[in-house]
């Protein structure tokens, strides 16, 4: 394989350099084709019960975090790129491809932490593949296609699971669709491993070029295209330098004056929104597929075409909702998508207790989720961007870092108390109790704003 140095190489162009951009393809479409599966196969064939569901998002979201720094951290000094790309791939494929013969939970929640642990050794090098072996001047448009690419793979991939759970379950049943869905999208994975290996380039280390200013990137490298069922970003990029345990403590030791002075500090605001945010989306959407199934009577294959609108819808949105965050404050767009997430969710709960039931009440889940994915598109291109403008000059990856903290803390917090409040109160009052804390952070988002404005901080 050849070694490149820091521009590209004579008489190639940077979409030649980036061909390892196509290796993702089968990676997301198999992710993609098994994005709704998980809860479906806990309840349908393991045969237990929507509190699991959310133990098993819960332990997914606390192995990826750490897991994407460790990689990140490893990747810089030991081995080459695409050695972790291609381990990222296989550490997808095989656990799914296993997932396949779970005959227990115990073994299914052991593969699914594997699965979240190793799967994420590709995410950091993916960022940094792009700033290293490409000039500064190509990456708006080498990150653009990057997401292209990975964000309709994985589009195309949720139509075919749809396709494939509508027309297998009723040919062969519903264990022989889900189990073997697991195998196909395993196996898409693998084909990515051969695929990182052939078309990613090893760099040398010693000419790699001048890394930008991190309020240049933060913009690019967040959130991938999708939103996943624990709402919970693929990509941590940034060490957090601020543990959120210890401003806890911190400001448990400074007295009762400091805590109300340093929660009056824009991003300290931002960061506990986003938590708050994280928390209600995860803890109302862990059961959203169980309830479809188990309330509403909804066929695997439904629950399937419920998800790929959303996908669908949010990966149309992101170049407007990029376009208004420019013409607009960030802070405003994202209330506004987060307003949507209100009446997504109070229309989950309407559905619930009003009884609706059949083709109605699978019209009104599409409508729903339509808005879901424009108001996921919303916080996926506002938040890293807000963070990057509220934190002070210099201390911008610090302050990314904190915030996929705070984000990460939430999500594993949703998912495991979803379940249990689906239990305790019904999948109506859950779904309400989303919309109540989602409307909390659109106003605490206006209180983010108005103290952004008093201490002069300008969001994009």
């Amino acid at each position: 394989m050849a070694t490149l140095s820091a521009p590209a190489a004579e008489g190639t162009t940077w979409e030649r350099k980036v061909r390892w951009f196509y290796s993702f393809l089968p990676h997301k479409m198999g992710a993609g084709s098994t994005l709704s599966l998980m809860p479906l196969f806990i309840t349908d064939v393991l045969g237990a019960n929507v509190a699991v569901v959310g133990i098993a998002s819960a332990l997914s979201s606390a192995a990826a975090v750490p897991a994407a720094w460790f990689w990140g951290w490893l990747s810089d000094r030991f081995g080459s790129r695409r050695s972790y790309l291609a381990l990222g791939f296989l550490g997808f494929a095989l656990p799914t491809l296993l997932m396949a013969f779970s005959r227990d939970i115990y073994t299914f929640l052991l593969l699914v932490v594997a699965a979240a642990a190793t799967g994420m050794a590709s995410t950091p090098v993916s960022s940094t593949l792009i700033m290293d072996s490409l000039p500064r001047s190509h990456w708006d448009q080498a990150f653009g296609r990057f997401n292209q690419i990975g964000g309709w793979a994985l589009v195309a991939g949720r139509i075919f699971g749809f396709l494939w759970m509508t027309y297998a379950v009723l040919w062969w049943g519903n264990e022989f669709a889900q189990r073997n869905l697991w195998l196909i999208g395993g196996g898409l994975g693998l084909l990515s491993v051969v695929g990182a290996w052939q078309m990613t380039p090893v760099l040398n280390r010693r000419r790699l070029p001048e890394r930008a200013h991190m309020a240049e990137i933060v913009g690019k490298t967040g959130f991938s295209l999708v939103e996943r069922p624990r709402y919970l970003p693929n990509s941590l990029h940034h060490l957090p330098t601020l543990n959120p345990l210890r401003l806890v403590r911190q400001l448990l030791a400074a007295g009762l004056g400091a805590p109300i002075r340093r929660f009056s500090q824009p991003l300290i605001l931002y960061y506990l929104v986003s938590f708050l945010l994280f928390t209600a989306s995860v803890m109302a959407y862990t059961p959203f597929a169980v309830w479809q199934r188990q309330e509403l009577g909804n066929t695997p294959g439904h629950v399937f075409l419920v998800g790929m609108v959303n996908s669908i819808a949010a990966a149309f949105s992101y170049r407007w909702v990029g376009a208004a965050i420019q013409r607009r404050d960030s802070l405003i767009v994202q209330a506004g998508t987060l307003t949507l997430r209100v009446m997504v969710f109070g229309g989950f709960a309407a559905v619930s207790l009003l009884g609706l039931r059949g083709p109605a009440s699978l019209a009104v889940l599409i409508f729903l989720q339509a808005l879901s994915g424009l108001s996921w598109a919303g916080i996926a291109v506002a938040g890293n961007t807000t963070v990057a403008h509220l934190a002070p000059r210099g201390r911008e990856g610090a302050a990314v870092g904190t915030y996929n903290s705070f984000v990460g803390l939430g999500a594993i917090l949703g998912a495991l108390v979803s379940g249990y409040v689906v239990l305790w109160l019904g999948y109506g009052l859950a779904f309400a109790v989303g919309a109540g804390g989602i409307g909390l952070t659109v106003l605490m988002l206006m209180l983010v704003r108005h103290w952004a404005r008093v201490n002069h901080d300008v969001t994009p």
